[in-house]
């Protein structure tokens, strides 16, 4: 009844910006300027934040109204019949997507420390060893909103699914000198082959049974370097509250973001809850600074070069 209508349905919560495909402030966590787009593939409103991680139309409607799925689905029954369906944007095909993913993959390489990628985890993480889920492209095309392709170095990271496939690659777009690219959105996540949950970027092996989690690359190898158990990268707020530890976890520990806007507290105690009552051990630990994460914490207080 919705597919193709979501632009209307939505319209009272979202301005035209938000719904115009083009990234944006995220209207559900309210972080970052360019975090959230809506792509509404194959009509049915699908839209994707780097912070809250990504859904459909009806999810919106519930994020954005605080509802159950059986009061969206009343709005959507009570509205969308008065609505025309629009044209939507073809979703692709597996293969493609697949295909996609191994050729950026295979047009990476080892990561050297005095490349792009070696000199920008250097200088923000301290880190001198690179594992194999992380590689080094000199060279991949950053679309902006308009069309417009530019090429940048980049740090890409292997994220992987609890059955040990991948799933997506993680892009950081970098400047030659190790920095973020200056464009609208230096972090991009690959159109994943499956929908993301319970994904991590498996920065080192468990060990004796223990694992930390973060965000961020950057935030998580940090947090290691605090806490001092192996922490896995699961890139957002909205990924990190669907991870489930592998079955040799005893220990987890949730290195968590000290968001302005609780929205990193929250994912964190939410993973909590649910791994004890998995029956395994569990420890949140957030920066005491409101605003800031486990990378801010290293860097304010010169563990960093």
């Amino acid at each position: 009844m919705a597919r193709g209508k979501w632009r209307g349905l939505l319209a009272q919560w979202l301005d035209a910006h938000a719904l115009s495909g083009k990234h944006g402030p995220c209207p559900i966590c309210r972080n970052g300027k360019d975090k959230f787009r809506f792509d509404d593939l194959e009509g049915v409103g699908s839209w994707i934040c780097n912070t809250c991680g990504a859904g459909d139309g009806i999810h919106l409607l519930q994020h954005l109204n605080d509802w159950t799925f059986k009061e969206a689905a009343e709005y959507i029954a009570q509205h969308a019949g008065r609505m025309q369906a629009m044209p939507s944007k073809p979703g692709r095909s597996d293969a493609d997507i697949r295909d996609s993913l191994r050729k950026v993959w295979a047009g990476g390489q080892k990561i050297e420390r005095t490349d792009p990628a070696g000199l920008y985890l250097g200088r923000r993480c301290a880190v001198e060893d690179f594992p194999a889920c992380l590689r080094y492209h000199p060279n991949l095309p950053y679309v902006d909103d308009d069309g417009v392709v530019t090429m940048h170095p980049a740090l890409l990271a292997q994220v992987l699914g609890a059955d040990d496939a991948p799933v997506t690659i993680h892009r950081t777009y970098l400047t030659l000198d190790g920095q973020q690219a200056a464009v609208a959105s230096p972090k991009k996540l690959m159109t994943p082959i499956r929908k993301l949950e319970n994904v991590a970027i498996r920065l080192r092996p468990i060990e004796d049974g223990w694992l930390g989690v973060a965000e961020g690359i950057e935030t998580a190898y940090c947090a290691e370097g605090k806490h001092g158990a192996p922490v896995w990268s699961c890139i957002s707020a909205g990924l990190l509250k669907t991870f489930r530890p592998p079955a040799e976890v005893t220990l987890l520990a949730i290195c968590g973001d000290n968001d302005r806007s609780f929205t990193g507290q929250a994912a964190a105690y939410e993973l909590a809850r649910a791994v004890t009552n998995m029956g395994v051990e569990c420890r949140v630990m957030i920066p005491e600074q409101t605003g800031k994460d486990w990378a801010d914490v290293a860097e304010s207080h010169a563990l960093l070069p």
